[in-house]
């Protein structure tokens, strides 16, 4: 069996064990943080800040190291035995943190103590986890020439953290609990470790990759900015179907699958494309991000339909109510992520090859890409969608891939240059004249008094033609009534 194809089941596995463990992290941190939504926020922010520090602090030292396997074994072998001891400590830990954050926390307090705490409580394991794809593309010697390796590589990982979602929302955690899940992604770990030291023939020695001078830091910002950008779009579209969903972790399951899984299916595209592109790496991302503009718009122009959507899968023939919840939300998620997602994938494989040629290291790649995705949760979901709303902070996503398409085409022909401000301008516009993205079931005759979008939900008040005033929560859960205001009154 060739390298290439150990590599490639090596980082499938690895794949399904790092976001297995999200999705237990995500459950465990759910208990000590109350609320589900603050989980998935929390763990999203610490996973991606701990695989940033990996990729950008060991990605240099892998690259010249003679030993990439030996850095990739021991990677996964931390993995393994930092999540096992996650596995049987995270109560307690999570009992302290709360302890600290006491009883009526403010924000900035329960942010700090949120964020902060996950942070820390993952670091070893996000660490490790964002050095162990720089590893496996030193250890098959990636190189310039071959362009679009790195893209096949990150299309497997990705695709087994598909499979891994699904598989531990689905199947491991209900089956066998918690720690079990666990012990069981660090038993993938140990084998991933194995494999890779299988892969080098009687302990030779690699030599260090050779890497020309950095000749531009332009393609680190790119980086950084369609991470930053590429999960904001993410973090928004799961906040307006939140309205519509059952926001269970089958629901955060499904979601973050559909997402991958575009992904994942866009890197193998480009990996393949790259082979034969015979233009330059400038005009092909520009085309990109003007694609991925396009994209996010219909995108989230799709999240309109999400109501239809809903109502017409839950109204299929199918003998189990979960079964139509489930699929409901994959239909409204594939809606809304199948065009971005793919372009993304696309984008971050050609950006990433293109760094290489450029003298950049994948570490730092994948690194500065990484970071700018770790702020997402916090820029977009904490910052701007309580301060303008879902529509106005997707209207900025859009706003930025045309922004960088114009920022890459700034150097081109006038005719490229007129193509790029055409379509921001049209973007500019569409978002003054589109409305808000608001789902809230309204009874006959009944109206809206409130809507207040919020970091972890939208709260709406809701008043029946009696009269009666109910408040809701991401339109789904009932929180109170006026119904039986005079009884209250009296028995106070």
């Amino acid at each position: 069996m060739s390298r290439r194809l150990v590599a490639f089941g090596v980082m499938l596995a690895s794949g399904f064990a790092g976001l297995g463990y999200q999705i237990v992290w995500t459950q465990q941190s759910a208990l000590w943080l109350g609320h589900e939504a603050a989980a998935v926020l929390a763990v999203v922010t610490a996973f991606f800040g701990g695989l940033a520090l990996g990729a950008l602090l060991l990605g240099g030292r892998i690259d010249r190291s003679h030993h990439p396997a030996r850095w990739y074994a021991g990677c996964e072998l931390l993995i393994a035995a930092w999540s096992l001891l996650l596995a049987y400590t995270m109560a307690p830990a999570g009992f302290a943190l709360a302890t600290l954050a006491g009883p009526e926390p403010g924000p900035w307090v329960q942010g700090a103590i949120a964020l902060g705490g996950s942070f820390l409580l993952f670091l070893p394991a996000t660490v490790s986890m964002g050095a162990t794809l720089p590893a496996m593309a030193r250890l098959l010697d990636q190189t310039a020439a071959r362009r679009g390796s790195l893209g096949e590589l990150y299309a497997a990982n990705t695709f087994g953290a598909v499979v891994g979602v699904l598989a531990t929302a689905f199947w491991l955690v209900p089956a066998i609990g918690l720690a079990a899940t666990a012990s069981w992604c660090a038993a993938l770990n140990i084998g991933c470790a194995a494999g890779a030291l299988l892969m080098t023939r009687r302990n030779e020695p690699v030599p260090p990759l050779a890497i020309s001078p950095p000749s531009s830091r332009r393609i680190l910002w790119l980086l950084s900015a369609t991470g930053l950008l590429g999960i904001g779009y993410e973090v928004l579209v799961v906040r307006v179907i939140s309205q519509l969903a059952e926001n269970t972790v089958y629901t955060f399951a499904v979601l973050l699958a559909v997402y991958l899984l575009g992904t994942a299916g866009g890197a193998a595209i480009q990996s393949q494309q790259a082979r034969r592109d015979t233009v330059g790496a400038d005009a092909i991302s520009e085309r990109l991000l003007l694609a991925l503009a396009v994209a996010c718009s219909v995108g989230a122009a799709a999240l309109w339909g999400g109501p239809s959507i809903r109502n017409a899968v839950l109204g299929l023939p199918l003998a189990r109510s979960v079964v139509l919840g489930v699929t409901a939300e994959a239909a409204m998620a594939l809606a809304a992520f199948a065009l971005p997602t793919v372009v993304m994938g696309a984008l971050f494989s050609h950006l990433c090859t293109q760094a290489r040629e450029q003298g950049r290291g994948f570490g730092v790649a994948l690194g500065v890409n990484t970071l700018g995705a770790a702020a997402a949760p916090l820029v977009f979901g904490v910052m701007l969608l309580p301060a303008l709303g879902a529509m106005v902070a997707l209207g900025i996503v859009v706003c930025g891939y045309l922004a960088l398409g114009f920022w890459t085409a700034r150097r081109a022909l006038p005719g490229r240059l007129i193509r790029v401000a055409s379509v921001a301008v049209a973007g500019v516009a569409a978002l003054t004249l589109l409305p808000a993205l608001r789902f809230v079931d309204l009874p006959e005759g009944g109206r809206l008094l409130d809507y207040t979008e919020g970091p972890t939900a939208a709260v709406s008040v809701v008043e029946s033609a009696e009269g009666v005033r109910v408040l809701r929560v991401d339109n789904r859960q009932q929180e109170g009534s006026s119904a039986t205001a005079f009884v209250d009154a009296r028995q106070a």
